[in-house]
């Protein structure tokens, strides 16, 4: 930083009384004066945006109105992953508030595959369904939407995606703020934040107090789907993170028990790394039932059983991911050896479809490629989950292979496909030309920034309340990295996942404990500096029994 970044940093940490690492981040992070900082600590209320500015609102009141009347049948369809289970608990709780008891589905996976089918559709014809809202799917499912009108179903889509570029679904009611003539401000919103908004409109127009206590819900589910963090998305996001201890839904409060430890705060890190792995287990595994049964729980007595049969997926789901982790891993040096496309697209021969993502998202980092993970069935058909890095656009390139697909969808950085196994090698070469288009080149190795360069000596229990304070990060705010120099390793030892636990210390005097998750090939790089190293981290809470300790998560060594 210069002299001026310093002296203000100065100024803002004297007149806000925070710690002077916590004010020169906040310059780092373009905050130019006092109300700029003092705006990124306490977020307002009035980045919240009227839920009517969003194009079909008032037709959604309609709508929902009409689903309240006697002899109607209503049945909300997600998506199977944390925010389409979010948003689809949000609206059966929310819905109930006015009367209506919905019936709820989510698809599998492994039987239906992602978002709305005709065979589905025919399904809740045959149980009575009258009225269908999709939510967090639907904006592409013009065949499937189009055939439940014929049918006489009454229809609104609640969704966040993209629409294909093919016409939008001919629904009765659309909520999307990528409608072309939708001008509602945040773009930005999740499947579960249009639904916030949509109950927000219905809670307004019936004199209905407190939607607010639907925030923990908004905030799992934005976090979950890495949402950039606009001001409203903060607002949201904070607020919700705020009250998932204290939720009113006895699910979410057992599952913040058991997950964290009884923590004393919920931080984005937490709902990203513990708590969105294991709700989204089942469905990896099984079907993703589990996962809902828990957020809609209003029994304190079974939530425990309830949050313990999470954990038996996720156990499975652990031994299924390295399995296939393995495998994919070992494809890609046999096929190109130190020699690797632009564009990862890995196959293998069913492999357990639950977890591909999960492993797509591992090669990414890995390898620094986009990486699409693909399980040939024995159908002919390749399922697969795609995961993106810096500057490559995944919905972009299927939009440009659409032809070869299936069925496809998703954003930027995540997306899915289903492609016919003899297409594969054509989708191979056309994302190397997608990638050149995009102007994506290559690198070997992921630039870590650091944000600020620190003595280890600044850590402390304030600098980490602090942090607390600026949550939530993510998409263009992520969470801080720090770098410090001269930083003795005095303990390291490789543990099981390729895993490394260290402790670290500088100037002879305070000692941290580290962990680099997947980066076996640091101990060597390690060992060649004599363990004097720099090394880039996030400073973490690690709580073990009860107790909180400092623990730098490193993301890089030099």
């Amino acid at each position: 930083m210069n002299a001026s970044e310093e002296l203000l940093a100065s100024t803002i940490a004297l007149e806000l009384k925070l710690p002077h690492l916590i004010a020169r981040l906040l310059v780092s992070r373009g905050c130019n004066s006092i109300p700029d900082a003092y705006a990124l600590l306490h977020c307002e209320s009035s980045c919240v945006h009227d839920p009517f500015l969003m194009c079909g609102m008032d037709a959604a009141m309609e709508w929902v109105m009409e689903a309240c009347k006697p002899g109607v049948s209503l049945c909300i369809f997600g998506d199977y992953d944390m925010d389409g289970m979010t948003a689809t608990a949000l609206l059966k709780r929310g819905f109930a508030e006015v009367g209506i008891n919905a019936m709820w589905r989510l698809p599998c996976r492994f039987a239906s595959g992602y978002g709305l089918s005709l065979t589905i559709v025919d399904e809740m014809l045959e149980q009575g369904v009258t009225h269908l809202v999709t939510v967090d799917t639907g904006i592409t499912s013009n065949a499937e939407i189009a055939y439940a009108k014929e049918k006489g179903m009454r229809v609104m889509v609640v969704d966040h995606h993209q629409p294909s570029g093919d016409g939008l679904p001919p629904s009765d009611v659309l909520l999307d703020p990528y409608q072309e003539l939708c001008s509602y401000p945040n773009k930005h919103l999740c499947g579960v934040g249009v639904s916030y908004k949509l109950i927000c409109a219905l809670f307004g127009r019936l004199g209905i107090q407190n939607p607010e206590r639907y925030l923990d819900l908004v905030a799992m589910g934005t976090l979950a789907d890495l949402m950039p963090m606009t001001p409203e998305n903060r607002y949201m996001t904070r607020m919700g993170l705020s009250r998932m201890h204290n939720s009113d839904w006895p699910g979410v409060r057992e599952l913040c028990h058991r997950q964290l430890d009884n923590a004393e705060h919920v931080g984005g890190q937490d709902v990203l790394f513990r708590i969105a792995p294991l709700m989204n287990a089942p469905g990896r595994m099984e079907k993703p039932d589990a996962a809902l049964e828990l957020l809609l729980c209003d029994d304190k007595v079974m939530a425990p059983a309830m949050v313990e049969r999470l954990y038996k997926f996720n156990d499975d789901r652990k031994k299924k991911e390295a399995e296939i982790s393995k495998m994919s891993m070992d494809w890609v040096k046999a096929r190109y050896g130190d020699t690797l496309p632009q564009v990862l697209v890995v196959d293998g021969f069913c492999w357990h479809w639950g977890v591909i993502g999960i492993v797509a998202a591992k090669l990414a980092q890995t390898f620094n490629r986009p990486t699409a993970v693909l399980s040939v069935q024995e159908d002919g058909v390749a399922h697969a989950s795609a995961r993106a890095v810096l500057g490559f656009n995944w919905h972009k390139a299927l939009f440009e292979c659409r032809d070869l697909f299936l069925r496809w969808g998703g954003h930027a950085n995540a997306a899915g496909f289903s492609v016919r196994q003899n297409d594969i090698e054509t989708l191979r070469t056309r994302l190397q030309t997608v990638a050149t288009d995009q102007n994506y080149e290559a690198i070997s190795e992921p630039e870590v920034r650091p944000d600020l360069d620190i003595a280890l000596a600044e850590l402390d229990s304030t600098v980490m309340e602090c942090l607390h304070d600026l949550e939530p990060f993510g998409g263009k705010f992520p969470y801080p990295v720090f770098h410090a120099e001269k930083v003795r390793v005095s303990k390291l030892r490789e543990v099981r996942g390729g895993h490394l636990q260290l402790e670290l210390t500088q100037d002879g005097r305070h000692s941290f404990a580290a962990i680099a998750f997947g980066m076996p090939n640091l101990k060597a790089k390690i060992n060649e500096r004599e363990k004097c190293i720099g090394v880039s981290f996030e400073p973490t809470w690690n709580i073990y029994n009860g107790r909180r300790n400092i623990q730098l998560l490193i993301k890089s060594v030099d």
